[in-house]
C-alpha cells in the first residue's frame, strides 16, 4: 500500500529528543516562548500555572502520555491553532505541535494532510535555521543571540513533546490504514416533519471541512411514521424507495433522497408516547438484522447535537477509521477500571451537546408529571427488575449521576445484543409509554447498554475517545440540577 502523502513529507523530519515522563508530574516548567506573551492573558487566565505555552507544552504532554484532557488544554490548543500565524513566530515548536494535535484529530476522518504537510513546512524551516546558526556559530558566540538559541534548544525544543506527537500518529494511521466496511441506520420517531436541518451547512465556522454537509449517502434512514400522521390519517404499510420518498412531505423527502435508501414504518400510537417506544420497536423487530451501527436521532436532530460532531461520527464511518480511532490502546496511567469496555468505546456513544448533572426528576417527578402513572423509580424497575449493576443506592436516591440529555445515540449491535430481543420487546410492550416515562427513559439509554450503570461520564473527560469527539464543542453546555 503506498504511503499517505503526509508520510512522505516528513520523511527525514527528525523528532526532538523526549522529556522524561516523571518530569510531567512535577511543576509546570517556564519556557522562555513565554518572553513573547502579554503577562496578563485576561480570562484565560485562570487556566495558566505558568504562562501560556508552558502550559499548553505541560498538558499536551499529560495527553499524550495519559490520554488526559482538560479544558485548559482544549483552550490552548483551539487558541494555538486559531492564531497559528502569531504562533509561528512566538514559538515555533508550539506552532509545531498544535499541527500535529490537529492532524490527530483529523485523522479517522482521514482529513490528516494539510496540517502534516504545514507541520513538514515548518520542520524543514527549522533544520534550516538551525543550520544557519550553525555556520554563524562563530560569530555570535558570546552574543544574546547565542544565549537565547542555547536556552531554546536545551529548555524549549527538546522538551516539546513533537517525537511523541509524530510516534503516536504513525501508531495511529498504521490501525486505521485499512478501511473497514460498516453498515449504518439512522433511526428516527417521525410525524411529518420537515427534515430540512439535516442538510444544513451552518456549523458557525467558515474552514470547508467544518461547513460541509453532513455526509448521509452511506447510511439508510428508517422513519417510525405515527398511523395518524401518514396522508389519509392511516396506514400500515411499510414503504420504502420511491413509494417512501412519495409519502413524505417535500422538504421532507428532499432531505431523505440524499440517504443510502429510505424506509417509512408506521407504528399505531399515540403521540404523546414521544419516541422511546419506537426506539425499542426498532431494537426488537431488526434484532437480527440491525445495521453495525445505528443511530437514534430526533428529526430536529441539531436542537440538541452539535453538527460538527455528527458530521465527524458519520464521516469516520463513511471512510471505515471510527472503531479502530480510540486511544484506549494507547499508553495510559494504571488502574482502568474496565479495559475490555475502554476497547469496545464505540460500541455506545450520545450524541446530544446538553450534558446534565444531579436531574432533579430522578428524585421528584416535574410538575406536570404529578399525577403520572410510573415515576422514575416505577420504570427504572419496570425495565431492569433486580438485575446485576442495576442498582446504585443513594446515587440513585439522590439523582447523584450524570447522563446527555434527550435520547440522541449511537450503538453498535454487538451492544444491542448484550441483551435478548424479547428484553426490548418486553420492555417496549408492557410499560405505558407517554410523554413523562419518555422523559424518564433519557435517563436510563445509557444503563440499558452499560449493564445498568446509570452514570455517563462526560466526553471531554473519557481518556478512551478519540480527540476529536472531545473537541468537538468542548464547551458543551451542562446543566446541574435541572429536570
Amino acid at each position: 500500500m503506498p504511503q499517505p502523502l503526509w508520510l512522505a513529507a516528513l520523511a527525514g523530519v527528525v523528532a526532538p529528543g523526549l522529556a522524561a515522563a516523571d518530569t510531567v508530574e512535577g511543576a509546570v516548567a517556564r519556557d522562555p516562548c513565554d518572553d513573547n506573551m502579554a503577562p496578563d492573558l485576561g480570562w484565560l487566565q485562570q487556566y495558566i500555572e505558568v504562562g501560556f505555552f508552558s502550559d499548553f507544552k505541560h498538558q499536551t504532554w499529560k495527553f499524550y502520555l495519559w490520554n488526559e484532557t482538560t479544558y485548559a488544554f482544549f483552550w490552548f490548543n483551539s487558541i494555538a491553532y486559531a492564531n497559528l500565524d502569531f504562533v509561528r513566530d512566538a514559538c515555533p515548536e508550539a506552532a509545531r505541535l498544535v499541527l500535529l494535535l490537529r492532524a490527530e484529530e483529523r485523522l479517522p476522518a482521514r482529513e490528516a494532510e494539510q496540517p502534516l504537510l504545514e507541520y513538514a513546512a515548518l520542520a524543514e524551516e527549522a533544520r534550516l535555521a538551525e543550520r544557519a546558526a550553525a555556520s554563524e556559530g562563530a560569530e555570535a558566540a558570546g552574543t544574546a543571540l547565542a544565549e537565547e538559541q542555547a536556552a531554546r534548544r536545551g529548555g524549549g525544543l527538546e522538551e516539546w513533546p513533537l517525537g511523541f506527537g509524530i510516534e503516536r500518529l504513525r501508531r495511529l494511521t498504521t490501525r486505521m490504514a485499512a478501511p473497514e466496511e460498516y453498515s449504518v441506520d439512522i433511526v428516527m420517531p417521525y410525524c411529518d416533519e420537515p427534515l430540512d436541518g439535516l442538510l444544513s451547512r451552518a456549523t458557525g465556522y467558515d474552514d470547508e471541512w467544518l461547513s460541509t454537509r453532513v455526509p448521509l449517502r452511506h447510511a439508510s434512514l428508517l422513519l417510525y411514521r405515527l398511523e395518524v400522521c401518514t396522508p389519509g390519517g392511516s396506514s400500515s404499510v411499510a414503504l420504502s424507495g420511491p413509494a417512501a420518498l412519495a409519502s413524505l412531505p417535500k422538504e421532507a423527502a428532499a432531505a431523505a433522497k440524499h440517504f443510502r435508501s429510505v424506509e417509512v414504518i408506521p407504528v399505531d400510537a399515540s403521540p404523546q408516547a414521544w419516541e422511546a417506544a419506537r426506539y425499542l420497536l426498532h431494537l426488537a423487530s431488526r434484532y437480527d438484522d440491525l445495521a453495525d451501527f445505528t443511530l437514534f436521532l430526533h428529526p430536529d436532530v441539531f436542537e440538541h447535537v452539535n453538527p460538527r460532531t455528527l458530521r465527524n461520527v458519520l464521516q469516520a464511518l463513511r471512510v471505515g477509521s471510527l472503531r479502530q480511532s480510540g486511544l484506549s490502546l494507547e499508553q495510559g496511567r494504571d488502574g482502568v477500571d474496565d479495559r475490555e469496555e475502554a476497547d469496545r468505546w464505540y460500541e455506545f456513544l450520545s450524541l446530544s451537546h446538553h450534558y446534565l448533572t444531579r436531574p432533579s426528576r430522578a428524585s421528584s417527578p416535574s410538575s406536570n408529571c404529578t399525577g403520572a402513572e410510573l415515576g422514575f423509580r416505577d420504570l427504572r424497575h419496570s425495565i431492569f427488575g433486580d438485575e446485576e449493576g442495576g442498582d446504585e443506592g443513594s446515587e440513585v436516591e439522590l439523582g447523584g449521576f450524570g447522563f446527555y440529555c434527550c435520547s440522541q445515540f449511537m450503538v453498535h449491535r454487538d451492544r444491542v445484543r448484550r441483551r435478548p430481543r424479547e428484553w426490548y420487546r418486553r420492555v417496549a410492550e408492557t410499560i405505558p409509554w407517554e410523554h413523562c416515562a419518555t422523559s424518564y427513559m433519557e435517563l436510563l439509554w445509557h444503563a440499558i447498554f452499560h449493564r445498568g450503570r446509570l452514570h455517563e461520564m462526560k466526553r471531554q473527560e473519557r481518556a478512551d475517545l478519540p480527540l476529536f469527539l472531545r473537541v468537538d464543542n468542548f464547551l458543551e453546555t451542562t446543566s446541574d440540577g435541572l429536570v
